[in-house]
């Protein structure tokens, strides 16, 4: 069977055309983008006060995120915007209610095989499939919330995504923030798994019950650095966790309790972290705990120019199971790094995954490593008008019968009709040969899609 090469020319046509239409489009668009979400409501600034382009923060909206929702420096969570009664203080709802729609509404993918089990050649329309209601701002001095409903049209399911509520600025201003719910682990590091300017794509699956792993249509393009990266790890009610799913340090919503804070300055960040175990829908059905730490050096703070890196550590004690459904403890370490340039944007994320605890009999089949790279670069090419570039490389583990590694690039544009209304592209292309039709996520040729991304 002859492959066609992965860079073939035929990949990028959609993108370069459509890139260059909305490219030209922002020449004849004049006037300057207002922002509306919740928060640029309450304190009446643009959304670029705390986005470089939204959905990612700048130092700002980082130091503003980290002080529960209160501006950097300050303490004001009763009083600004608010009505005081009493003991009670009471905000306005346009300053803490917002919606969020998002998702890829053209999809279209390409693979090498036919074969049942695999990828597919196909283009397929849906509506944005991913709703959020959220309500985020402050009861009082030093107690911030946020609470997300979100609605996911293709799984069917509607669910609180994340809900926490913080105690901020304990013992002095920034020594430490106490954050208390189901939340994002990661929210604080130089690459957040919730802030990436583009959608991710998830995979396709055929449900084969429980203990099976299942039958996959189509690989998740989500940054292989947050993946589970191991084939033949099972949750704790025994289905299957793709190797694409994201997980551990970088799940998007976890329950458990952690501790932050800048004791000695800007320059360091700390924050510890206890959580009930990785891929617990609700409750613990495991009487050990997650736990893990993280670190984040500023480098520098300019506002033409900052630099920071963050390392991470995460321990799990008997979070997955394998193949015979015995525990095993799941780790992740790693390092992710962020530079901001004027216009421009680089991140990055390398993660190691580890099993331990792994019963002798199934240490000759089961590559208990598994390493992921993402590095991605972000410019912002007129004021409404954003190009990026991403790399992907997984070198997966686990069930060696069962797991591929894989490496991706994908470029990016997308284009800010306002602030808050903005649509993409993303064309994905894999730059492995393909292997017979006996693995998706090497048959995968391409993908491309178009996007939008609207809060209100």
């Amino acid at each position: 069977m002859i492959h066609p090469p992965p860079f073939s020319p035929t990949f990028l046509v959609p993108f370069l055309f459509l890139s260059t239409l909305i490219g030209g489009t922002t020449f004849f668009w004049t006037s300057q983008a207002q922002a509306i979400p919740a928060f640029s409501r309450k304190y009446q600034v643009t959304c670029t006060v705390c986005h470089t382009r939204v959905p990612r923060l700048n130092r700002t909206g980082e130091r503003f995120l980290e002080n529960g929702y209160q501006l950097p420096g300050t303490e004001d969570g009763g009083s600004t915007s608010k009505r005081k009664l009493g003991d009670v203080t009471l905000d306005e709802v346009t300053h803490y209610l917002g919606v969020r729609l998002r998702g890829t509404p053209l999809r279209t993918f390409h693979s090498d095989t036919h074969h049942a089990g695999n990828s597919k050649n196909q283009t397929e329309f849906t509506f944005p499939e991913i709703f959020s209601l959220f309500a985020a701002g402050t009861a009082t001095n030093n107690v911030g919330f946020f609470v997300e409903l979100e609605s996911n049209m293709e799984e069917s399911a509607t669910a609180v995504e994340r809900g926490f509520v913080t105690f901020n600025n304990l013992g002095k201003h920034d020594l430490a923030h106490l954050r208390v719910g189901r939340f994002d682990p990661s929210a604080f590091s130089s690459y957040a798994t919730l802030r990436q300017h583009f959608e991710v794509i998830p995979e396709d699956t055929v449900d084969n019950g429980s203990f099976l792993p299942p039958t996959i249509n189509r690989i998740s393009l989500t940054p292989a650095a947050f993946s589970a990266k191991f084939s033949g790890l099972y949750d704790r009610r025994g289905n299957a966790i793709l190797p694409t799913a994201t997980s551990l340090f970088h799940a998007a919503s976890e329950i458990g309790i952690d501790l932050h804070g800048r004791p000695f300055g800007n320059w360091f960040f700390y924050q510890v972290g206890v959580l009930n175990g990785a891929n617990e829908p609700f409750g613990d059905s495991n009487k050990a705990k997650d736990w893990y730490v993280h670190t984040r050096i500023d480098l520098a703070q300019s506002n033409y120019f900052s630099a920071n890196i963050s390392g991470f550590g995460y321990f799990g004690r008997h979070n997955a199971k394998v193949q015979n459904m015995t525990d095993v403890n799941w780790n992740r370490y790693g390092l992710s790094a962020n530079f901001r340039y004027h216009m421009i944007d680089l991140y990055g994320a390398f993660a190691i995954d580890r099993i331990t605890n792994l019963p002798d009999a199934l240490k000759a089949s089961f590559d208990r490593t598994a390493t992921g790279l993402t590095v991605e670069a972000n410019v912002l090419a007129t004021d409404r008008f954003l190009i990026g570039l991403r790399y992907d490389h997984l070198d997966a583990g686990g069930d060696r019968t069962l797991r591929t590694s894989h490496s991706l690039i994908a470029l990016m544009a997308k284009f800010y009709w306002r602030s808050n209304i903005a649509f993409f592209l993303r064309d994905d292309v894999n730059l492995r040969d393909a292997q017979g039709g006996r693995n998706p996520e090497r048959n995968f040729r391409n993908a491309f899609v178009i996007g939008a991304d609207l809060a209100f």
